[in-house]
């Protein structure tokens, strides 16, 4: 029999290039700003004169010195990458994991969810499919904590459309021919539904118009106060915020981070992650 294929797109081109970019200045900094756009990056710097090649492979000298600390020489986000599944070792069906999902990473600060490669790695797409199973439940525990649905909460619903959408497409199949034994008495009774609901619209369309409209209702609809799982969660996260001079901090946002970076470990096998990877790595760089 044959293998079930995996309900997500495998990457299609080499996602690290693995290029050196060092910034211009009194003490280089070594950074990799964009790592899944590597040679397209530096293409960017160098056809705006923005930097130079240097003579080791791979590597470039901006002509400006960068904003920021960059990365120390033995920091994770500065060593070069394998384009193989950190779990398996596989080299194909490569698939990007944000062990932070988006669900949340989205509602996050720029200053972190732009510095978000360190929290992105590649599974193969069957490793992915068996983590996925666990990060369910650890999104689950989540709903349970702050109560908050994963499909949001401000749903308003509308069951009386569920009759409408049966009957427009119950009248759909049988002028296809695909319901050819339905009673007379009954079709009519079909209509009856749909054009009660063209009444209410209130609308110069025409009855098959009006059923187009009709099999796309649904069940329900986000009102005026709806909000997002993720968008709730994380704004629960960043209520206590930390000033100093150099940045704004968030300490709660940083041990959810964290958290979701230690049940990737936990329950991904990541023998070919790096070892230079870290739980506590930066999280605003």
């Amino acid at each position: 029999m044959a293998s079930k294929e995996l309900p997500m797109p495998s990457r299609q081109q080499t996602v690290y290039d693995n290029w050196k970019i060092v910034s211009n200045g009194r003490h280089d900094k070594s950074f990799k700003p964009d790592h899944h756009f590597g040679r397209k990056k530096v293409d960017w710097y160098l056809s705006r004169d923005l930097a130079v090649m240097l003579t080791e492979d791979k590597a470039i000298k901006l002509v400006f010195e960068a904003k920021g600390d960059g990365h120390s020489e033995g920091d994770y986000m500065v060593e070069d990458r394998a384009n193989i599944c950190v779990s398996c070792g596989r080299p194909d069906a490569l698939t990007l994991h944000h062990i932070v999902p988006d669900m949340y990473r989205k509602w996050m600060p720029e200053i972190i969810k732009s510095k978000s490669s360190r929290d992105l790695v590649l599974l193969c797409k069957s490793c992915h499919l068996g983590y996925e199973s666990h990060a369910d439940d650890y999104k689950n525990s989540i709903v349970r904590e702050y109560d908050m649905p994963l499909e949001g909460s401000g749903w308003i619903l509308t069951p009386e459309n569920h009759t409408v959408r049966k009957a427009a497409s119950a009248i759909i199949k049988y002028r296809d021919g695909k319901l050819p034994g339905m009673p007379l008495e009954r079709l009519k009774q079909l209509e009856s539904v749909v054009n009660t609901y063209k009444a209410d619209l209130n609308v110069e369309e025409s009855f098959d118009d009006v059923l187009l409209v009709a099999i796309e209702l649904t069940d329900r609809h986000k009102g005026p106060h709806f909000i997002e799982h993720g968008e709730f969660v994380v704004a629960k996260l960043m209520e206590k915020e930390v000033s100093s001079e150099s940045q704004v901090r968030w300490p709660d946002l940083e041990a959810f981070i964290k958290s979701w970076r230690r049940h990737f470990l936990t329950n991904c096998d990541c023998r070919y992650l790096s070892a230079r990877w870290k739980i506590d790595g930066n999280i605003y760089r």
